[in-house]
């Protein structure tokens, strides 16, 4: 009797053990299964951000050529077509500008998305400079549009440095 008890209980532990073994090896794969999601949607949310945050800047820097021309009909007048073309060439710049700072507040953590939009605010009144009915002197107009730029190359700066700082968290980096 002492051997069948032996036998029985040799059995059971064998047979939790086996249990114990699959739940844990089950809890291993679950958890697996669980890191690699996160890491996939990590990947997809960098990529997302990046594409947003170098689209925000590049549609700046397009915006700032178009403004270039009209200042070049500001001072080397052109015929009103040319000025309504490189107008209409600003404002569809602007709204490109409008979608990539929309882009980056859904996708960006807030310290970002804050920063991308002083950064177009920047550009808005860069481009207000040249758009004022009043039109001051050409001097006046240089020296605030000179502000506005510097303006907008400090937000850029700063929307630069928070950028790295949340691209930073993804490289496993926290930002201190």
């Amino acid at each position: 009797m002492d051997a069948g008890w032996a036998a029985v209980i040799a059995g059971a532990s064998g047979a939790g053990g086996a249990a114990l073994a699959a739940w844990a090896t089950g809890r291993a794969m679950v958890r697996q299964v669980r890191e690699q999601a996160e890491q996939g949607f990590d990947h997809w949310l960098r990529e997302r951000r990046q594409e947003a945050y170098a689209a925000l800047l590049s549609t700046g820097d397009a915006l700032q050529d178009e403004l270039n021309t009209v200042i070049g009909h500001t001072i080397t007048p052109a015929p009103p077509d040319e000025q309504h073309a490189a107008w209409r060439a600003v404002n569809a710049a602007l709204r490109e500008v409008d979608r990539a700072g929309r882009t980056v507040a859904v996708v960006g953590p807030p310290r970002v998305a804050r920063n991308g939009l002083a950064m177009r605010a920047a550009l808005y009144d860069a481009v207000a400079v040249w758009r004022d009915p009043a039109n001051p002197p050409a001097d006046q107009r240089a020296i605030a549009h000179a502000t506005a730029n510097q303006a907008w190359e400090e937000s850029a700066t700063l929307f630069l440095a928070q950028v790295e700082q949340a691209m930073q968290t993804f490289d496993g980096v926290r930002p201190g």
